[in-house]
């Protein structure tokens, strides 16, 4: 089978991390950020600083373990180096299923939607749910085709289409220097409104905080890629700092454009998207028609990064053999692995198709903090136990950064807990979210049964080998 080789240079996967991290769910994060912190514009800017700044640890360790081991595949590839293959295999098949699918099949169903309203189609709201899939779907093999064919289209489509997602945020804050009122969001009554008798204490910012870290998972794309990385020691770390203060100036500046666009009351909600401020903030109508054309980019880009790199998953899992081996077939021209691809597309497709299992998953971010838990716990180990391994920060530094990537881990599972708990239809109703968590954390002893059968294969071929011998 044909090996993935070095491409990717500092450019393609800095707008690689940019492009995975600003996909679909910011449009929706900042109305519900609002929500949590009460329609505050200065507490707003302050969780989306906070929330930012609170992944640069993260992403500091995470650089010293990439360059540790510049392969494929993440974190689940530092736990097969770790020799915890139950937990690989667990881990690995959680990412695919419940993280990239998902992934993209939010961004293929935004798309539609999106598509449906600019070329006004019309029928009822089970054809128009259909027909946005169908574009969806469409634009997301038109894609496929693109990154498959297409010498170099890969690295130099990362670039590309983030320079594009980034129209919409630029014609946000153009509007908000053309049209915007300071006085919209920056006046005492709204500033001081519930600051003083609810959030008084920072432990209760965790839900909003706990919001934006979805917002801000994405720079760790480049770790998916790191065995195509040109010069990997350098770049990885670069790109993935660098990455991450780009964003979080990114979102800052979106907040502020955003609020002096119109009152916080007038679009701040769960589930409440850009468009509302857009609208509410008296501006023409036409006005809110560009930005939903522009809005389509932000999908079609999230979709182009989400095939690169979670496809990279797929391939080194069937290199680990923890799936088939004939994913790690290749076009040749292009060195992308089209099979691993084609079967994301599939599995993707399979969630389009039936949207109600997206709303079960919706309430998996609890089983994402556990992964990232995971990943802390594996690097600690990696770097006291692993010879190999690079160590680029001294022992304090190390264990500063861990305590605080592993404390923020925990905060935030308690404040996802707390999140589920404020948006419960019913008491029930949070004890089934956590018992579809529960139920998925059962994969994990088909791994031990899987790596138990292939020791056992592994010891019977070998006996029967010495024998003929």
């Amino acid at each position: 089978m044909n090996k993935l080789k070095r491409k990717y240079g500092f450019w393609s996967i800095f707008m690689m991390a940019i492009s995975a991290t600003i996909g679909s769910s910011i449009l929706i994060t900042f109305g519900s950020v609002g929500h949590q912190v009460q329609q505050n514009p200065i507490l707003m800017i302050i969780v989306w600083i906070i929330g930012g700044l609170l992944v640069l640890p993260e992403m500091l360790l995470l650089a010293e373990t990439s360059t540790s081991y510049p392969e494929n595949g993440t974190s689940y590839y530092w736990l097969r180096k770790a020799n915890w293959n139950a937990v690989s295999f667990w881990f690995g098949w959680v990412m695919v299923f419940f993280v990239s699918a998902t992934a993209i099949a939010t961004a293929v169903v935004s798309l539609g939607a999106v598509a449906v309203t600019i070329f006004n189609i019309q029928g009822s709201e089970e054809a128009l749910a259909w027909y946005g899939r169908g574009i969806g779907v469409g634009v997301l093999l038109l894609l496929v085709v693109l990154q498959i064919f297409i010498p170099k289209g890969s690295g130099r489509g990362q670039i590309v289409f983030t320079m594009i997602k980034m129209l919409p945020i630029g014609f946000v804050l153009i509007l908000a220097m053309i049209k915007g009122n300071v006085t919209n969001s920056f006046n005492a009554e709204v500033i001081n409104q519930n600051l003083g008798n609810i959030y008084m204490s920072s432990f209760m910012l965790l839900p909003a905080i706990a919001l934006t870290s979805f917002a801000y998972s994405g720079m760790e794309a480049i770790t998916y890629v790191s065995g195509e990385v040109i010069n990997p020691q350098k770049n990885i770390p670069r790109a993935l700092i660098w990455s991450t203060i780009a964003i979080i100036l990114i979102y800052v500046f979106l907040a502020i454009g955003l609020l002096t666009l119109a009152n916080p009351k007038d679009w701040q909600g769960p589930g409440n998207v850009w468009t509302n401020a857009i609208i509410n903030g008296g501006l023409p109508k036409w006005v809110a028609n560009t930005f939903n054309v522009l809005t389509t980019f932000i999908f079609i880009g999230s979709l182009n990064a989400y095939l690169v790199y979670h496809s990279r998953l797929v391939f080194k899992m069937s290199e680990e053999k923890d799936f088939f081996e004939i994913f790690q077939l290749t076009y040749q021209k292009t060195n992308m692995p089209w099979l691993a691809m084609l079967f994301l597309v599939i599995v993707s497709t399979f969630y389009v198709i039936f949207p109600s299992l997206m709303e079960v998953v919706s309430y998996l971010t609890l089983a994402l903090a556990v992964l990232k838990f995971i990943t802390q716990i594996v690097i600690i180990y990696l770097r006291l136990k692993d010879p190999h391994y690079v160590k680029h920060y001294n022992n304090f530094i190390f264990w500063l950064l861990a305590l605080v990537s592993t404390t923020i881990a925990i905060l935030m599972f308690v404040g996802t807990i707390i999140l589920m708990w404020n948006f419960k239809t019913s008491i029930t109703g949070f004890w089934w979210n956590i018992g579809v968590v529960g139920l998925l954390f059962l994969g994990w002893p088909i791994g031990i049964v899987k790596v138990y059968l292939q020791k056992k294969w592994a010891s019977t071929k070998q006996n029967k080998k010495l024998e003929i011998e």
